[in-house]
């Protein structure tokens, strides 16, 4: 039981502008500390959309998208054709579909500069094996980027239940909608209310050129769901040769940028 991401962002590609790519841009030069990526190589992990690799290009990155889900694939390979229709899959933006779970398809990717894997390693089913492929992937130097849901026990039990309920039918998944679209878009008002804000316009500045409505589809269905402690994760990467740069909690996620200090252990040994 798998929720079609991939579904969710073609239809986002619709709402998609120039604004919103700049949004993104600007959210990957925060994350990455730079206004430049130039002579870097970029891999993003679960690449959806491909809004975040279409910014590393224009940041000056040579990237590399992949995804497990088809529907994802085909809309970053549409991304790149309308707004990098000079590149290819062997001049500057490569796209394929790959699992981060499958061993010898990472391995076939070579290592970058940045790894970037926001809001995806979750939703593999195995996060922990997940997060050690994507370390992987970071050259000595190197720097992953990479947002999980914290565990928030409850909270984190109870949309587990909603969610594997939004997926097992078609009708559930309408009557789960029904139910919560409308509450969680009041709580979205009532906040951007507060803040004398319109919802329309910044929601899209807050989440990274992202689209609210996209956004609630993908948070009710986003299903496998896992969380993690932000001290597990920290551990678990330091063990394998990554130390924090920095740490950030928001909402349910924490957002975590590490560096490769030192060789993972295969190369290690080697």
């Amino acid at each position: 039981m798998r929720f079609q991401f991939g579904r969710n962002w073609r239809r986002y590609l619709d709402t998609l502008t120039s604004e919103r790519i700049a949004i993104a841009e600007r959210s990957l030069r925060e994350v990455c500390g730079s206004d430049t990526l130039a002579g870097s190589t970029f891999i993003d992990v679960g690449c959806g959309s491909g809004l975040f690799s279409l910014a590393a290009r224009r940041m000056g990155a040579r990237v590399v998208s992949f995804d497990y889900d088809s529907d994802s694939v085909a809309c970053t390979r549409q991304l790149r054709a309308r707004y990098a229709p000079h590149d290819t899959d062997d001049n500057g933006w490569k796209v394929m579909r790959g699992d981060v779970l499958d061993g010898p398809f990472v391995a076939s990717l070579g290592q970058a500069d940045v790894v970037y894997a926001f809001g995806v390693l979750h939703h593999t089913g195995a996060l922990w094996t997940a997060l050690d492929a994507a370390i992987s992937l970071v050259k000595a130097g190197g720097i992953l980027h990479v947002a999980l849901y914290k565990d928030r026990g409850f909270h984190s039990r109870f949309w587990l239940k909603v969610k594997r309920a939004f997926n097992s039918s078609r009708w559930a998944a309408a009557s789960v909608a029904a139910v919560f679209f409308p509450l969680m878009l009041a709580v979205k008002c009532l906040r951007s209310i507060e803040r004398r804000e319109n919802l329309f316009t910044s929601y899209a500045k807050d989440n990274r050129g992202m689209h609210w409505f996209y956004d609630m589809i993908d948070w009710l269905g986003g299903y496998p769901f896992e969380v993690s402690a932000a001290d597990d994760v920290i551990h678990f990467c330091r063990l394998r040769g990554l130390s924090a740069v920095s740490f950030e909690s928001m909402g349910v996620m924490n957002y975590y940028t590490l560096r490769r200090v030192c060789p993972p252990p295969s190369a290690a040994d080697s």
